[in-house]
């Protein structure tokens, strides 16, 4: 019933969506962080000419929501799999003492 290598993973993926959520670049993977250069990149060329750039934003959100999304699924599955652990240790643990000592 050994969950520690379970709980760790937790953590880091825990603190991954958090940094998502504060929308912390480096929590993006690499592809993702490249596309997210892309359209700051095209933000601001459009931002030094006065103009706004509301489709680079929006695709930014959506590269953002995308990657929560995928953070937030992976923590569920590990949190599912942890109870899983649990749950077949503690059957386990009731099935030694209902075979009594005789």
């Amino acid at each position: 019933m050994n969950t520690r290598k379970l709980d760790r993973e937790i953590a880091l993926k825990r603190n991954r969506l958090e940094r998502l959520r504060a929308e912390d670049s480096t929590a993006l993977s690499a592809g993702d962080q490249a596309k997210l250069a892309g359209l700051m990149g095209i933000a601001f060329a459009r931002a030094t000419r006065l103009k706004g750039a509301p489709g680079a934003e929006r695709a930014a959100e959506r590269l953002y929501s995308r990657a929560i999304e995928t953070a937030a699924a992976d923590l569920r599955v590990l949190e599912a799999e942890r109870q899983q652990v649990l749950t077949q240790a503690a059957a386990a643990r009731r099935e030694k003492r209902s075979s009594g000592w005789w």
